[in-house]
């Protein structure tokens, strides 16, 4: 069987992905199999799966291109299998407004929204795009002025504005269903940004989250009833904020990172995963 490790992209995700893609490949190859690389860009966004021999692509892409659907309904319609979340699944996960009018149907609290500046009752308020991750273009804003800014920053980035819930962040794992657990996040500058988030040594990280056992559950629950509900596949991690004795869905990551720092691999260790258990997992459960 030949593995095809499907990384790079194009967005401002890009470099994050390289390196998930090679701790994925290194873990491949330790294990025996016949695994390769595909970088891919704007070059080869399709032709990279035409003109490669492989039996399953394992994604590591991040962000638009890679895990919004797209590559995946390429890989569907040449009727290759690949890793993570199917096209449905993976449109409706990255577009943060839409995943938050599920995830309040299912009884899960989520921040205060808005649909315009105009609207905004009170401040600080975040602004960020909808359709990105890894905490790329995140504003805090304190004033309408500032709001405004933000707001035409964003422009054609589908701009998503929310209530500032201050508070300790967490982020709970699921693995085909099962609940991984929880990771409380603690950065050093006090907001977890990208410099937080990619920088070895910038933030803390409490694993097992040592909150109320009660609350604990219920945000693993609400991370396995989001999986399940958006038909999701492999390992996906639900960010919550906790404020006040109450966790706020912020966001559903179908294709999380797999680097030194990402927090998927220590979710699933502290289950007894290894991360070549993980990757070897998430392999077996690719999508035909």
């Amino acid at each position: 069987m030949k593995v095809a490790v499907v990384m790079g992209g194009i967005t401002s995700e890009r470099e994050v992905s390289l390196r998930s893609g090679q701790a994925v490949l290194n873990s491949l190859l330790r294990q025996g199999y016949d695994a390769y690389k595909i970088d891919l860009t704007r070059e080869n966004l399709v032709s990279a799966f035409i003109e490669n021999e492989f039996d399953i692509a394992y994604l590591t892409l991040h962000g638009e291109y890679g895990e919004d659907g797209r590559v995946q309904s390429v890989l569907d319609m040449l009727g290759k299998r690949y890793t993570g979340s199917g096209v449905t699944g993976s449109a409706v996960a990255m577009d943060k407004i839409l995943t938050k009018v599920i995830a309040k149907d299912l009884g899960i609290d989520i921040a205060k929204t808005y649909s315009t500046v105009e609207e905004i009752k009170e401040y600080p308020v975040v602004i960020k795009p909808a359709k990105e991750g890894s905490s790329v273009g995140i504003y805090i804003c304190n004033t309408k002025e500032e709001a405004l800014e933000a707001y035409k920053a964003l422009e054609g980035k589908y701009p998503l504005i929310e209530e500032f819930v201050k508070g300790e962040e967490l982020t709970a794992g699921v693995l085909n269903g099962e609940k991984l657990g929880i990771v409380r996040i603690k950065p050093k500058s006090g907001v977890y940004d990208y410099e937080s988030k990619y920088t070895v040594g910038k933030t803390e990280y409490e694993c097992p989250a040592q909150i109320d056992e009660k609350i604990y559950e219920e945000v693993c629950e609400a991370a396995r009833k989001i999986h399940e509900k958006l038909g999701l596949t492999g390992v996906t991690r639900s960010d919550f904020i906790l404020r006040d004795g109450k966790a706020y869905f912020l966001e559903v990551n179908t294709c999380p990172g797999m680097t030194e720092t990402s927090l998927a691999p220590k979710l699933a260790a502290s289950k007894g995963y290894s991360f070549d258990d993980l990757t070897r997992v998430i392999i077996e459960s690719a999508k035909a």
